[in-house]
């Protein structure tokens, strides 16, 4: 996971968070939960780590495309509270959860270095996670009761996302196209044999 993270073009500080606990044994991360923070950066991570309000995610990134870590990836941030996707509940122990830095009223956009920052990261978790871009969705899409919750907002890009995960070169579809790559391997050595 270090190693995937590595090649994200911004650097990922590690702030930290004592929000959390650890995911249910066997649980597979093949979801990712996109937020915005509503607050700007600093009183966000202070929210984010203050053990009282028993709230986290595993990143938040800054307008300026700055990652931070508060969360471990095998752990289980406190980021979606109660929600479910495609009829699974508790959507926290099989996903990761990204906070941009949006303050709806006051941004008018997600600013260009944050979303080629979010973009990369997604990316990167899609190399090495079975998350496929489907799986890639809005806090406002998996919270419990429907309309909890409106982040990360009319104002995200929803197309414009697809449209870079499902780029040429995009390794997104994570074991997908491990499995297609395998399977196509196997097909040529048994004609060959």
């Amino acid at each position: 996971m270090r190693k995937a993270l590595s090649r994200v073009r911004r650097t990922v500080g590690v702030h930290g968070s004592p929000n959390f606990n650890r995911r249910p044994e066997g649980a597979t991360i093949d979801t990712l939960v996109i937020h915005y923070t509503a607050l700007e950066l600093a009183p966000s991570l202070e929210i984010l780590s203050a053990p009282e309000a028993q709230v986290s995610t595993h990143f938040v990134i800054d307008r300026d495309g700055t990652i931070c870590q508060l969360v471990g990836m095998a752990d289980r941030a406190w980021h979606a509270g109660h929600s479910a996707i495609h009829g699974r509940a508790d959507v926290n122990s099989y996903s990761v959860g990204i906070d941009l830095v949006f303050v709806p009223g006051v941004d008018e956009q997600y600013p260009g270095e944050q979303w080629a920052a979010m973009v990369d990261l997604v990316k990167a978790l899609m190399r090495v996670l079975p998350i496929k871009s489907e799986n890639v969705v809005g806090h406002e899409h998996v919270a419990l009761p429907p309309g909890r919750k409106q982040d990360p907002g009319p104002l995200f890009d929803w197309n414009k996302l697809r449209s870079a995960l499902s780029a040429p070169g995009h390794p997104g579809r994570g074991a997908d196209a491990r499995r297609n790559r395998k399977s196509k391997i196997e097909n040529r050595k048994s004609r060959v044999a």
